[in-house]
């Protein structure tokens, strides 16, 4: 039986609130429903920020054929769905979880349900009845074995599958297309920037000079090839480093509500101290274990980080503020746990563009108006500070990764080079401009240097005319050049092989220059010499 100690939890919410739709909110539904015409799985791709749960309630509350399941990866999530799934619906729905049951029964069931994950997948979700609908929050993560077959349990008996996601790319290069026909929809981050709806970076790439990561190896992980943890901690954990971190973090976040991602609980717990201790900065520390960091430290912790303008100002954690974690107060980010995962960088990343609370929202809002009002806001920007190696010899992601991606690698990589050189923050859309602008200017550099190179003449005809008579003389050719193979290099450069000295094509043959090594030019030479009777 559905056991109601979960709802102490969740945040008690007035009966199916009115809800406007976004534009792109609506474009996703309906592009969900135009999916399902001929797939029974598809996904919808949505940048952190955008109302994944908005759009997928809003499907829930309208469908009519069987009752809906969301299934989500974390406990926190579990509450935060079933909560958003009241409000939009009017209906509390199951909780299934661990030693919480949904009530099935005919009397009493809901026709929604919210379950975890790792509940479901170890075979409870066979108690799950009549299920028209699956939402899976977070679809990225769910790519095994178990779950296809938990999936395929539920189509089979009619279901249709939305996966919901920020990411939906695995860097372990499994297929999504294992468990999802189709995307539906996709509006990422840069395009959501560019329409108003997120707040873009301001960042800094600063390279820490005591942290060598040329000697850690790297594995696969939930999230994709990334570092081995155990070798990235001891890295991460030297003091030296630890010290370097604590002081970029001190001068360059200084009275900024900011959240500092870190490699291991060592690390987390050293970084706070020292801010604390050098810089008097209200700093802690929160980790997911709770016999190092018990759940009312923890609790403690998020609340006066998040609810105090006077508290903790510095926040520093392990796997905790990632999905799920809203806090559109956000000032500051710093990535203090080199990544190569693509999909765990934009999540963190994701942190920090939500606008404040009731800006972009008013009516006729347009592109420009919504950029004009986050402009005007108390956050017109977050900072975002990536830390580096001083080898670089990684190719660790950065914010250009998320934002320059677009771009190209080579765009990407020297918007990063040019973060390294600057000593203040920036614009990342202005440095991506600028990056754009270098190469392009390099490239036609090259190609007219190329253009120099080539050696032709222009061919063209001419008439002359009696200006007095106004009669026209012959037409007149210039002559055709010569065809025939020619040195491309060297002292005969442009002649054609046949005028080329003897002494010079037996020298080319007999020394094996390496630039005669071309087929078509050896091969021209050779017949050349044995035409003179100077080649057996």
């Amino acid at each position: 039986m559905q056991q109601p100690m979960l709802w102490d939890k969740v945040v008690k919410l007035p009966p199916k609130a009115v809800f406007k739709e976004r534009p792109y909110q609506q474009e996703a539904r309906e592009a969900v429903q135009k999916a399902f015409e001929t797939m029974d799985s598809c996904i919808i791709e949505l940048a952190t920020g955008l109302g994944k749960t908005e759009i997928f309630t809003q499907i829930m509350d309208q469908w009519t054929d069987g009752r809906c399941l969301v299934i989500a990866p974390q406990i926190t999530l579990v509450a935060q769905a079933a909560s958003k799934v009241e409000l939009r619906t009017g209906e509390r729905p199951g909780i299934e979880q661990a030693s919480l049951w949904s009530d099935e029964t005919p009397w009493g069931r809901s026709k929604f349900v919210v379950a975890s994950k790792d509940t479901l997948v170890r075979g409870r979700y066979e108690r799950i009845r009549d299920v028209g609908l699956v939402v899976v929050d977070e679809c990225h993560l769910s790519i095994t074995d178990a779950w296809a077959k938990m999936l395929m349990h539920f189509m089979d008996d009619g279901a249709k599958v939305i996966g919901v996601t920020a990411t939906a790319k695995r860097h372990d290069k499994r297929s999504m297309k294992n468990v999802y026909q189709g995307c539906a929809y996709q509006y990422g981050i840069v395009d959501a920037i560019k329409d108003g709806w997120l707040v873009s970076a301001e960042t800094k790439c600063i390279r820490i000079e005591s942290l060598d990561l040329s000697m850690v190896g790297t594995t696969g992980s939930n999230m994709g090839r990334d570092f081995i943890q155990r070798e990235l901690n001891h890295q991460l954990e030297d003091l030296e480093t630890v010290y370097e971190i604590s002081s970029v973090v001190a001068r360059e976040t200084m009275g900024k509500k900011t959240a500092i991602y870190c490699s291991s609980v060592e690390e987390a717990r050293l970084v706070a101290e020292r801010l604390k201790d050098s810089y008097g900065i209200n700093a802690s520390w929160i980790c997911s274990d709770t016999t190092r960091c018990p759940a009312e430290q923890r609790r403690s912790s998020l609340e006066s980080f998040a609810n105090d303008p006077e508290g903790i100002s510095h926040l520093c954690n392990v796997g905790i503020l990632t999905t799920g974690w809203d806090f559109p107060a956000l000032e500051a980010i710093v990535m203090a746990r080199p990544t190569k995962s693509k999909p765990l960088y934009t999540q963190i990343f994701g942190r920090g563009t939500r606008p404040l609370a009731g800006i972009v929202d008013f009516e006729g809002s347009t592109p420009e108006s919504r950029r004009a009002a986050i402009a005007a806001s108390a956050k017109p920007k977050f900072l975002m500070i990536d830390l580096v190696d001083a080898t670089m010899a990684h190719k660790i992601v950065t914010s250009p990764d998320v934002m320059a991606g677009e771009w190209g690698m080579e765009v990407t990589e020297r918007v990063k080079e040019k973060l390294l050189e600057n000593e203040a923050a920036a614009e990342l859309d202005e440095v991506m401009l600028d990056a754009v602008r270098e190469l392009s200017d390099e490239k036609e550099r090259l190609e007219r240097d190329k253009r120099k190179r080539i050696q032709a003449e222009a061919l063209y005809s001419y008439q002359d005319v009696d200006p007095f008579s106004g009669r026209a003389g012959s037409i007149k050719k210039r002559p055709k050049k010569e065809a025939g193979a020619r040195f491309p290099f060297g002292r005969f450069r442009g002649v054609l092989v046949k005028n080329v000295d003897t002494w010079y094509l037996r020298s080319a043959i007999y020394k094996n220059k390496p630039r005669l090594t071309a087929g078509w030019l050896r091969g021209a030479v050779l017949k050349e010499l044995k035409r003179r009777g100077e080649y057996a």
